[in-house]
């Protein structure tokens, strides 16, 4: 038993030199980083983290700082309509961040929030405007949005990183962290050549991969700009969302009840909330019975919201001019600047009165019409 125990040990031992070795060959090949001084998750693809989800969740104890930051959530729209670099030069006061993750919904939003405030310390939080951008597709069930055949039943794309590397395990009632978030830089640190050898097969296999997919190339800004939505896409838009949503016309209310949960523990943490409301092309919206639930059901849900303090309400439903959109929903690149504008004027980055105190009396109006 002794000669086992000995074996085992020293086997142990030589496994443990080798990826120590390979450790410190990758982080100096390699080095760790997210990519900027701010955190963007609209360029996760081009870091070390490679998606959304997992730049979110691993790059998130950056944020663990005493500035005053702005952290922007939200899904695909927010990553293309309201963009990190656009709103930085506008706000100067305040480091901007991007958290959103394409095809969140608002239970992937409140997962963000939940990771963040793991991650801060009290002081930090207090430091930290949510921005969150609504529409109605982050409305959906999660019954509908989480329940595919690629995942374990109702996993988010948060949940799938949060098991990848061990980080947390399943239980009957959630997730439960095996690696305390204190120690998540560390165990970001131990799992480097996992990152840097998933970075290098992705790279190496690009072409192989595109050509066997057969999709199309990215549209560059410039065609974004130029394309036509015709009837035709517009109907399979339509039926996309609706099947999305689980071909239902009515969104549940218990969604417009996770929004409130998210921003009751946002001002609980001592946070402040600016909730967006992101506009959707006019012919979208005319022809969607999920867009007329979603405005029925989320005009008393902002009244009730923006009376506590700590909270603001911007609407801009109203930028909802067709040629301003590439798609059903995601603006041309030459509207970004514009929403980024809007937004910025409502944080009031331009003016001598600071953001905490446009957010700190939501009854007195802060609200961009």
């Amino acid at each position: 038993m002794k000669l086992i125990v000995t074996q085992v040990a020293r086997l142990l031992a030589a496994v443990s030199t080798v990826y120590a070795l390979l450790l410190l060959a990758c982080l100096a090949l390699v080095p760790l980083g997210t990519g900027g001084a701010r955190l963007d998750s609209a360029h996760a693809s081009n870091s070390l983290f490679l998606t959304e989800p997992k730049y979110v969740f691993l790059a998130r104890p950056q944020l663990d700082t005493a500035t005053d930051k702005l952290i922007l959530l939200g899904a695909s729209n927010v990553l293309v309509g309201l963009r990190q670099e656009q709103l930085q030069p506008r706000l100067p006061q305040l480091e901007v961040n991007s958290l959103a993750v394409s095809g969140s919904n608002i239970t992937e939003v409140e997962q963000v929030v939940d990771l963040v405030l793991e991650v801060q310390s009290a002081a930090a939080r207090r430091h930290t405007i949510y921005a969150i951008g609504l529409w109605y597709g982050l409305f959906a069930d999660d019954s509908a949005r989480w329940n595919t055949p690629d995942r374990n039943a109702g996993d988010t794309d948060i949940d799938i990183e949060r098991y990848r590397y061990g980080f947390y395990r399943r239980t009957p009632n959630g997730s439960v962290p095996l690696l305390p978030a204190r120690y998540l830089r560390a165990g970001t640190v131990l799992i480097h050549p996992y990152l840097v050898l998933d970075r290098a097969a992705r790279d190496l296999t690009k072409s192989l991969r595109d050509s066997i997919s057969g999709k199309a190339a990215p549209m560059t800004d410039e065609q974004r700009n130029r394309v036509v939505v015709s009837k035709a896409e517009q109907d399979k838009f339509l039926a996309f969302w609706r099947d999305y949503m689980g071909s239902t016309d009515e969104l549940k209310q218990s969604q417009f009840r996770t929004l409130r949960r998210v921003v009751d523990k946002i001002i609980a943490s001592g946070g402040q909330v600016l909730l967006v409301d992101l506009p959707i092309p006019a012919w979208h919206s005319q022809r969607s019975a999920l867009w007329r639930s979603y405005a029925s059901q989320l005009e008393p849900t902002l009244a009730a919201l923006q009376t506590r303090p700590g909270v603001a309400v911007l609407r801009m439903s109203d930028d909802n001019r067709d040629d301003d959109f590439a798609d059903e929903v995601h603006p041309r690149p030459r509207v970004a600047p514009l929403w980024a504008a809007r937004l910025a004027k409502t944080l009031n980055s331009e003016g001598d009165v600071r953001q905490a105190n446009l957010l700190g009396d939501s009854a007195s109006g802060p609200h961009a019409e």
